[in-house]
């Protein structure tokens, strides 16, 4: 009789003990959940902040995807052909225009949300394709275009352009 009594009370501890160790294990898991939803909350609003903020001027600030990289400086948003603005790449059939394309679809792939600063100055390019800056992935892909080396900088075009005091076109020669 004592031998049972002494095993009852043994099983009751070990059940007691998995309890705590599975109650202490759910918090733990729910405690990391939540953390990392609030860590991916606030970085989505710091993103959406940092986008919004990039858009100046007066013209239009345009939110989309990336429906195709044309070649270094031109991507199609939402079916919209978008011009780098001030920016300039080398053709696909030059040397390095390839080489600028993958760059291009290397930071900002075909899927990626874009915000387009359409540049107040000269809205539209040849072509009739909008001119802009492209954050992707919190990048300006105008500015990494040129500091890349495989752009270069469409000095014909600072004296109208919004951007040409920015620290970026400053930096590359308008």
């Amino acid at each position: 009789m004592i031998l049972i009594s002494i095993s009852i009370v043994a099983i009751i501890g070990v059940i007691l003990g998995l309890q705590q160790l599975v109650t202490w294990q759910a918090q733990t898991a729910l405690d990391q959940y939540t953390s990392s939803s609030q860590t991916e909350e606030e970085s989505t609003i710091t993103i959406t902040k940092s986008f919004v903020s990039e858009c100046t001027g007066n013209a239009r600030c345009i939110k989309g995807l990336v429906t195709d990289v044309i070649d270094g400086d031109t991507i199609k948003v939402d079916g919209q052909y978008i011009r780098f603005a001030l920016s300039s790449a080398l053709e696909l059939n030059e040397s390095d225009g390839k080489i600028a394309k993958d760059l291009i679809n290397g930071i900002c792939p075909i899927g990626s949300s874009v915000i387009v600063d359409e540049d107040d100055g000269q809205t539209k390019g040849s072509y009739g394709r909008i001119l802009g800056v492209i954050y992707c992935n919190g990048e300006n892909l105008n500015e990494q275009l040129l500091e890349s080396g495989y752009g270069s900088m469409s000095t014909e075009f600072c004296s109208v352009s919004e951007f040409s005091n920015s620290e970026w076109a400053q930096k590359y020669g308008c």
